[in-house]
This record gives C-alpha cells, structure tokens and sequence, in this order.
C-alpha cells in the first residue's frame, strides 16, 4: 500500500523532466558534448514503477501540452519584429535641384558729378588805341593782375599782341572707376577727341578716379548711362542628404521563467532554468517525444545583426525627365549659326554680352541707334512673344526660329507684329526706342539656343553668329 501514493508523483516527475526538456522557453546551447550521469542514478527513480505496474503512464505527458502553450506562439515573433522594422517607411527622396532663375537688373554707368572748374584763359587781342587800363576794364581785372599774367614789364603794348585774361569758369566731370573717355562722350553728348583736346590729353590716355575732365563747349548732360541686364539668381543648396538609419533588430527577449510554484505541489521541482535534458538516452530525429508536438530548436539567443547602412543618397533622377545635354563650345555654336541671322539694326554696342560686375551679366548686346529705326527679324520665324509685361525690358518681341534658335528684341518704341504671326527675315517687327528705363535710344538684342526641344534656350553671345 506504501506504494500506491508515490506512482502518480513520480509520473508527475517524469512529465516535468520531460516537459523541461521539449519546452522552447529557453534557447538551448549550442551542442556541448556532455557526460552522461550514471545510468542508476538516472533510471532508478522513475524506470522501474512505470514499466512494470503503471500502464496509464502515456496520459502523463498532458501537463505537458499545458507548459508547451505558452512558448509556442514565441517562435513566430522574431519575423513579426523584422517586418516591422523592414516595413518601416524609408528616407524620403531628394527633391530634385529647381531651375534658376533670372532678374532683370538695370545698371547704370559714368554716374561722376559735374563740377565748376577754372576754363582756360581769356584771350584778347591788343587793338590799335588800346591800352593796359581798357584792356583790364573789358577783362573785369586788374592792370597789374594783367601784366602778371602776361609777363609784362612794362605798359608798352602793340596792335595784334594777343594778351591773357582771367581764367573763365567751366565745367568739369569727375571721373569714376570703370569709366572711358568714349562712355563719357556719350553721356555728353560730344566726340571723345574733343574731350581730349579740351584737356590737352591722348584720346587713349587712361583716366584716374577723381580725376576732372573739362567738358568742351556745346555739351549736353543726358545723366548716367543705363543698361538693362538679367541676372542669374541660384536657389539655395538642398540640405545634404543623410543616408537612411538602419532599422534596429532587437530579438525578442526570452521571458522570464515563471515564479516556482509552492514547494508541496508537485511542478515546484521544475528547475528554475531548463537545461537540456540527459538523464536517458535522446530519441532520435525520426522518433519524436508521445502525445507532444515537435518544436523547431530555437536558434541561441542574440541581438540580430543591423543591417548594412545604405550609401549616402544622390540627387534622385525623375524617370522620364529630360537629361541635359552638354552645352556646345563657341565654335560649335559657330557653326551651327553661321549664315542664319541678320543684324536687326546697325550702331556702336553699348553693352556687350556676358558678366558686368559681381552678380551682374548681360545676355546679349546693347545697340545704339536712332529712334524711331526700323528693327528687323534677324530670321524667319514665329512670333511668340510681342508686348511689354517683361520689367527691365519695355516693348518686347521674341521669335522662336527652326532648330532650337530664339531671337529677343527689347526697348522697342512699337511693336509691328502680334504673337503667332510668321516672319521672314529682314522684316520689320517694331522700332528703336528707350523704354523699359534706359537713358538713350537702343535695343537689346539676344540670341538663345537649345541643343534639343526638351532644353530650355540658353543665351549665347550674338557675335558668334551675327555677320562680321
């Protein structure tokens, strides 16, 4: 009867020793080949009851579907986690560089003063009757101013001797940096040589900031010269693109064991931490445990490793954009112009083409000519601009030409033609004028070009492509 009682507890035994076996709560160590105790103190305490007297033994395991419950919704956790971190979303792409911009920026040129300075002598010539004292009284001085200035000893004067008066009064202009005795003849309306010869210098003399330059007679003050120029405007730089973090992979921490039941029942003697089992021989592979669910072996517990950081992300290309073609050298352009255009009216250039200063550019040529002029189509094309909302530039008349050749006329007094209308080269579209704020009549000329359609026309300068 003493036996009775210890039966069920040692099945109990055996279930849970089992139980720590099979169950996935813990990862198991990588293989250790491991000595097995002595087969009499592994068999002796449960081999014998069970194989002789109990034959309900096979029911045992069924706690053992009650512990294995648990862990077995474990395993599928680790892809869970990795799909969270692969379904995070990823680093938004670059925006791609927006196109520049231009500004219309009015420059002015020989802005210097005008100033009185002291003009050359008064020159009188003696005529007969005259004397020192009436010459002094028509010359608003003194006799002895007189003769000081003439090197005179004496009161003795001749018919026909020519004598020096008081200086007169002139005006004078004071030269800037960057100006040229040719802008300012322009602005006064005289000849270059006539400056030089009222100053008693070489018309190719260079000139000095500061310096006063008198002004000959029959001059006309037109003010400052002003010319109209578009200005290239960048957009700020992108931020600098970061590469994408990558997604942190913690594997799923092992739980921690359940508290130990009280000590008088019996799972209490389940050890704190599994450990593999090898108190009897493993069944084989093909042999799995009774009445209990085969578990994959769960790999050794570590921190899954992060997967490599992405290359530092470039500016994203937009499928189906235009790529940029390489701009054409200036002999190329050259080429592809010789023979295509006409001047649209003939006169000194104001302004040439390209950079006039910091953050300053023309893109094309200034013309000066008379108003009222007739400017003519440099080539046969269509008109696809023709008004005056372009600021910088008043009247304004573009013409879009076969093979990527645009043509601009500005400062225009009248437009002739209206927008879509064909021309042919030569023909008159409009007149030289001075709107959009310049100082002088002229016309600002441009020609632009763009290897393929899908291009925007770049400015080039005109005399690449303008008869010689």
């Amino acid at each position: 009867m003493t036996h009775l009682p210890t039966r069920p507890i040692l099945s109990l035994l055996a279930a849970s020793a089992l139980t720590a076996c099979a169950s996935p709560n813990f990862p198991i160590e990588p293989p250790v080949i491991q000595t097995p105790p002595p087969p009499s103190a592994a068999r002796a305490p449960a081999e014998p009851p069970m194989a002789r007297t109990q034959e309900p033994a096979p029911e045992a395991p069924r706690p053992t579907e009650r512990v294995e419950s648990r862990p077995l919704d474990m395993p599928p956790a680790a892809p869970r986690a990795e799909s969270r971190a692969e379904s995070r979303p990823s680093a938004p792409a670059a925006t791609p560089p927006a196109e520049p911009t231009y500004r219309t920026v009015t420059t002015r040129s020989v802005t210097g003063r005008v100033v009185d300075v002291d003009g050359p002598p008064t020159v009188y010539e003696v005529k007969s009757g005259d004397n020192l004292e009436k010459i002094a009284r028509k010359l608003d001085t003194t006799v002895e101013q007189l003769k000081k200035d003439n090197k005179l000893k004496s009161d003795v004067i001749r018919p026909g001797q020519e004598l020096k008066g008081p200086r007169s009064e002139a005006k004078a202009y004071t030269v800037e940096s960057g100006d040229t005795l040719y802008a300012i003849a322009r602005r006064f309306g005289v000849s270059a040589g006539a400056i030089a010869g009222e100053n008693d210098m070489a018309i190719e003399a260079t000139l000095r900031p500061g310096q006063h330059l008198r002004l000959p007679s029959g001059f006309r003050d037109r003010g400052p010269i002003t010319s109209t120029q578009r200005v290239r405007v960048d957009p700020p730089p992108p931020p600098p693109q970061r590469p994408a973090p990558a997604p942190v992979q913690t594997a799923q921490a092992t739980p921690p064991p359940p508290p130990p039941p009280p000590r008088e029942e019996p799972p209490a003697r389940l050890p704190s931490r599994p450990q593999p089992y090898t108190g009897r021989a493993q069944p084989t592979p093909a042999q799995p445990p009774r009445a209990t669910t085969p578990a994959p072996t769960p790999a050794p517990a570590q921190t899954a490793p992060a997967r490599p950081a992405p290359p530092p992300a470039s500016t994203p290309r937009i499928v189906g954009a235009p790529v940029a073609s390489a701009q054409p050298s200036d002999s190329e352009i050259s080429q592809l112009g010789r023979g295509r255009f006409l001047w649209p009216v003939r006169g000194d250039i104001l302004s040439g083409f390209g950079p006039k200063g910091p953050s300053q550019r023309n893109d094309g040529v200034n013309i000066q000519a008379k108003a009222g002029e007739p400017v003519r189509a440099a080539a046969a094309g269509d008109v696809v601009y023709a008004g005056d909302q372009v600021p910088g530039f008043g009247n304004l008349v573009l013409i879009k030409h076969a093979d990527g050749w645009v043509t601009a006329y500005g400062h225009l007094a009248r437009v002739d033609v209206k927008m879509q209308q064909k021309v042919t080269q030569g023909q008159q579209i409009g007149q030289v004028g001075q709107t959009g704020g310049v100082s002088e009549p002229q016309l600002h000329f441009e020609v632009r070009y763009a290897p393929t359609p899908e291009e925007r026309a770049r400015p080039i300068d005109p005399a690449l492509v303008l008869p010689r």
